[in-house]
């Protein structure tokens, strides 16, 4: 059983990823906002967390930041977003990020990831990471051509 810390400032969408998680056997506290992320991720030391882009007060890309300020890093990063575009992927990723699911999303498949970042050591994280940023920057490249 992880611990898991969903950061959404939409309340259906907390319990409905707190449900999912929950019946995969994860124990899940919620924050609403980046402020209460940045908090819990203090107190708890979650192995995953589930975070949100667009919040108010503290956006995702604030969390990432301070997670980084705060030496958080260990904590393992699916982002859940409706933010679809590449660039956003990119600063996702050089901000920390590890996995990205957009919404609406597959709630198997929400548990997959996760289930895929608890099992991958940090160095594969790190290999997945540039990787995806490599691919990131080529499409961005690419959309910016109009390609």
């Amino acid at each position: 059983m992880a611990r898991i810390l969903v950061v959404d400032d939409e309340p259906d969408l907390r319990e409905l990823v707190r449900t999912v998680l929950t019946y995969h056997g994860h124990q899940v506290s919620l924050a609403e906002d980046g402020e209460q992320a940045v908090d819990a991720l203090q107190r708890q030391r979650p192995e995953v967390m589930v975070l949100d882009l667009m919040m108010p007060n503290v956006d995702g890309f604030g969390v990432l930041k301070e997670m980084k300020r705060l030496g958080l890093g260990g904590v393992k990063t699916l982002v859940l977003t409706c933010m679809n575009r590449e660039a956003d992927w990119l600063r996702g990723y050089k901000h920390g990020a590890h996995q990205y699911l957009t919404k609406p999303f597959d709630p198997e498949e929400l548990a997959d990831k996760v289930e895929l970042l608890l099992t991958m050591s940090e160095n594969d994280l790190a290999r997945h990471r540039e990787d995806e940023m490599d691919t990131s920057q080529l499409l961005s490249r690419l959309e910016s051509l109009g390609l």
